[in-house]
């Protein structure tokens, strides 16, 4: 029996040995630490806090400038940014588990890797890679000096993984996640949207809005050009906005971005500014294929003839515990229409804006340069930035609006957004029309105008709008009307001359309009015919409310959580039944309340570090706050958790000098609980207050709390 079980004994080891050694992740490969430390002595660049931790960089060049931005990037939100480079490997099942394998292997199908790889050196100039690689550099000087913080494999950062990070992340701004969504199955949806708050694509829509505003000296009461920069994002993660000025011998740019991005994506300099709002133009098309084998597809038809799929391979492993990771190899098939699906209903191709481009961080760093107008549209036309609304003014004076899209140039005659047939070339398109064929609007005679994620149409005065007909049917251009829309042309339009004090109320104004879709469903709900007692009480509140969310309000709370919980976060389709939405939501408040109509501010919060105050606004307010539709159930209060965050006013005068003023939701110091900077903008923030930016070195310097040179403290 000994005999026979010692060679058992033996294949049980080499089974285990080699389980080992396959399923222990690849250790990373050493680190010339020496040479980042020389690289990083090579840059000039210094960094001074103000007050509020918000960090000004000065340096000589660009390079010099990024450099130290990066550095305080880092020191200010390390982990988020460690995530984001994992993403941009298509790393995440690594570190994560199963949750992100779909992602992992979607960042693979897409070629994120291979774009990079091929166009790096045709579509970057020269100066921007400077850019990258000194954001590179300085998160690894960084990750060098803190190492307790630093998981292994992630350093060191490359230029690629910069711009893998654009390439990758940039399309879903569209919501190619929505056009994405049902080729997957509940249990196979990737994580991929800029908005993820939960484990899968069932994301709440909140934070897909944002507000813009620009004033021209014709419509300001004392002649003075003024901007808002609204956009609304997630106040944590890695689509939170982080706050920096950046200054060198070619820019002065004061603005926000995003963790792993080396330049700031929106903001204004002493010349110009501008926002993003995001829209939702078509530019994602699905093709349904005809294959030889549904199972196995090896070919597919078009034009005729069977062609081969383009083959390859995703690999990637998937964190199990501890150092262990199972090795995940999956095939990936191109067709002539971009990469392809299978799933339970049949075999699709995808084509859509972005598909392995890499412009967009060329684009966005050549407009935070431009000194004027022309050099902001010629920027502009570079078409690299993939979607938004784009807000503009100027201290010369000049407004303007781009309902921007990498828009792509397709044929007449053919309903685009439904699945197409993938049988023909004809509608596989290959070009995108230019900058000067989209929907914009310069300089109106009527002296303003806006932006609040609705039709491209109405943005100011109707006597001054563009005309949809105007604009092909192909492009997909959106008809919603968002309540915020509603509002600002409300109260814009009745205003002849807009004051400073004027501009700001309005930005942050708290009503809904009598037309938008939740006073409709509010409406609805009162005239339901019940015997209900505790409805009848409700539609009481109801009826009392007159659609405002300031925080001394009663009878928002029981509409506006009921909207959402009916209508979504964005209130575009209907989810549950209104009266069960209603009723659930009236028991819920008397129990934690005793009344159906608390004051909203009890229940509006803004909880962060020490503070717990109550909050003005709602969902598709101007004053944007989205909140846990849910939290009465959880906790009895709502925590904000997207809308109003970065928010900056920019005011040129007569003369042209700027007056410059910001608000960050939270502070500088986004992950870092022990520092002061961590909540120390939330009380102002909660009270619509706003901050003064400084724009030049002797004001930074009267307001500076550390002064330093990036690895030498």
């Amino acid at each position: 029996m000994r005999n026979y079980l010692r060679p058992t004994i033996i294949l049980v080891m080499l089974a285990l040995m080699l389980g080992v050694i396959c399923l222990s992740s690849p250790k990373p490969k050493k680190i010339n630490e020496q040479i980042i430390f020389d690289i990083a002595s090579t840059y000039d660049a210094r960094i001074i806090r103000d007050t509020y931790g918000v960090p000004h960089i000065f340096g000589e060049t660009d390079a010099d400038a990024t450099f130290g931005f990066g550095y305080a990037h880092a020191e200010d939100d390390w982990e988020t940014i460690q995530d984001v480079l994992i993403s941009a490997r298509g790393m995440s099942s690594q570190f994560k588990g199963k949750a992100s394998v779909a992602t992992d292997y979607l960042f693979d199908l897409f070629k994120v890797k291979e774009a990079v790889e091929k166009k790096y050196d045709t579509h970057i100039n020269t100066d921007t890679k400077a850019v990258i690689k000194a954001y590179a550099d300085a998160i690894n000087l960084f990750g060098l000096e803190n190492k307790d913080r630093v998981l292994d494999g992630v350093l060191p950062v490359t230029e690629a993984d910069i711009v893998a990070g654009f390439t990758w992340a940039t399309p879903f701004f569209y919501r190619l996640d929505g056009q994405l969504e049902e080729l997957f199955t509940s249990e196979n949806k990737p994580e991929v949207s800029p908005w993820q708050q939960q484990s899968n694509m069932n994301l709440p829509e909140a934070v897909r809005g944002s507000n813009g505003f620009a004033i021209a000296p014709i419509r300001s009461d004392d002649k003075h050009t003024r901007l808002i920069v609204n956009s609304h994002q997630p106040m944590n993660g890695p689509y939170a906005w982080y706050e920096a000025h950046v200054v060198s011998k070619n820019m002065n740019f004061a603005g926000a971005t995003f963790p792993g991005t080396p330049i700031l994506v929106q903001g204004v300099s002493p010349d110009l500014g501008w926002t993003q709002t995001v829209n939702a133009p078509d530019l994602v098309d699905i093709y349904s294929l005809e294959v030889d084998n549904i199972k196995r597809p090896s070919k597919y038809k078009l034009d005729g003839k069977w062609n081969k799929f383009e083959k390859s391979w995703s690999t990637f492993r998937v964190k199990i515990w501890g150092p262990f990771s199972i090795p995940i190899i999956k095939s990936i098939l191109w067709s002539a229409h971009g990469p392809v699906l299978k799933t339970p209903t049949g075999v699709y191709a995808i084509r859509f804006a972005g598909l392995q481009e890499v412009g967009a961080i060329q684009q966005w760093y050549d407009m935070s340069k431009a000194k004027n107008i022309d050099e902001w549209k010629k920027a502009i036309s570079q078409n690299g930035v993939l979607s938004f609304n784009i807000t503009y003014a100027d201290k010369e004076g000049n407004i303007g609006e781009v309902y921007n899209a990498r828009m792509p140039k397709r044929i007449e005659g053919v309903d685009w957004t439904k699945h197409l047939p993938g049988d023909t070339s004809d509608l596989i398109w290959d070009e995108y029309l230019s900058t000067d064929k989209l929907p914009q609007l310069w300089n109106p005679s009527c002296g303003w105008l806006f932006s609040a994620n609705s039709t491209p149409f109405k943005i100011t005065d109707p006597a001054c709008d563009n005309n949809r007909s105007d604009y092909s049917n192909t492009m997909g251009i959106e008809e919603r009307f968002t309540n915020r829309a509603r509002r600002s042309i409300a109260l814009f339009s009745s205003d002849s001359k807009i004051s400073e004090s004027d501009l700001l109320k309005y930005r942050s104004d708290t009503l809904y309009d009598t037309e938008s879709e939740l006073m409709n469903l509010v409406q609805a709900l009162i005239n339901t015919v019940t015997e209900d007692p505790l409805v009848i009480e409700a539609q009481q509140v109801l009826n009392r409310w007159d659609g405002d969310t300031k925080k001394e309000s009663r009878g928002a709370a029981l509409a506006v959580i009921t909207g959402m919980r009916t209508l979504g976060y964005e209130y575009i389709k209907n989810e549950q039944e209104p009266i069960d939405m209603l009723i659930k939501t009236a028991k819920e408040l008397k129990e934690r309340y005793g009344r159906i109509d608390p004051q909203w501010g009890e229940i509006n919060r803004m909880q962060r570090g020490d503070y717990d105050l109550p909050l003005d606004g709602a969902p598709d307010i101007l004053r944007a706050i989205y909140a846990d539709r849910d939290g009465i159930s959880k906790s009895g209060v709502m925590n904000a958790f997207a809308g109003d965050t970065h928010i900056m006013y920019a005011d040129w005068n007569t003369e042209g000098v700027l007056d410059l003023k910001s608000i960050h939701q939270y502070g500088s110091a986004t992950v870092d609980e022990s520092s002061e900077h961590y909540d120390d903008q939330v009380e102002m923030f909660t009270k619509g207050e706003y901050k003064n930016m400084p724009m030049y070195l002797e004001d930074v310097i009267k307001v500076k709390t550390r002064d330093y040179i990036p690895g030498k403290r």
